[in-house]
């Protein structure tokens, strides 16, 4: 579980600073959006490379608290919230 905790810390770190990237990206994208929820999609871009920091933080915590499956999804946090704002976003696309 340690190595698993490790590996994660090291993609969480880099997938913080892609994210940010990303939600640099995205918010220019937003901006020029014209769906009543564009505010929401801009408040989620954001939050992309906040859920990379707490998956990295998080699975520590609760790895070093005991709880094993908490460290499980905390780990696929980022990526399933990635997963939804890439749909949104696209839902967003034709919409406009």
């Amino acid at each position: 579980m340690l190595t698993t905790l490790i590996i994660n810390s090291i993609v969480c770190a880099v997938g913080a600073v892609v994210g940010l990237l990303f939600a640099g990206g995205s918010i220019v994208s937003i901006a020029n959006m014209t769906v009543p929820w564009a505010q929401w999609l801009l408040l989620a871009a954001i939050m992309v490379p906040v859920m990379f920091v707490v998956s990295g933080v998080g699975t520590w915590l609760a790895y070093t608290w005991g709880f094993s499956q908490l460290v499980i999804g905390l780990i696929a946090l980022p990526w399933l919230y990635g997963v939804v704002f890439i749909i949104l976003m696209l839902v967003s696309f034709k919409a406009t």
